[in-house]
């Protein structure tokens, strides 16, 4: 089974669609996981990352919010921590491409976990450190 690790940008796209791009990709990559086709992973970050989202830039109640920050850990099961190796990593990866740390982080967890970074994040994409979710999920063979 392929193992892909799922930004936050990509996670978005599973609960939100007005103004994004490449929700059917997202969307294709939640069911390719629920069905049991791919392993979605997640590390920490990403509750924190999504739930500010949904919290300051799409004003969700924090009910509702804290709702589906659960429903993600259902369905990617519980977030990985980052390891302290996994953090210096993060730190030259974000210092070597002009990236920010967080971003740093996702992409040295995914090579430490030796998976590919989806993401939607143009930076990322542009160091080469991750892929798209449209990339993937023709890789994959995915969507029809």
């Amino acid at each position: 089974m392929t193992a892909l690790l799922i930004d936050s940008s990509v996670l978005i796209k599973w609960v939100h669609r007005a103004g994004e791009s490449e929700v059917d990709e997202a969307q294709a990559l939640r069911a390719a996981h629920i069905s049991g086709d791919i392993e979605a992973r997640i590390i920490d970050l990403a509750l924190y990352e999504v739930g500010n989202v949904l919290l300051r830039a799409l004003n969700w109640a924090p009910g509702d919010l804290a709702d589906q920050l659960d429903d993600i850990v259902t369905i990617c099961g519980p977030p990985l921590v980052m390891t302290a190796q996994w953090l210096r990593l993060a730190s030259r990866l974000a210092e070597l491409h002009n990236l920010s740390f967080y971003d740093g982080s996702w992409a040295a967890a995914a090579a430490a976990l030796k998976v590919p970074l989806v993401t939607a994040d143009r930076r990322l994409l542009a160091a080469r450190l991750g892929e798209s979710a449209t990339d993937t999920v023709h890789r994959l063979r995915l969507l029809p």
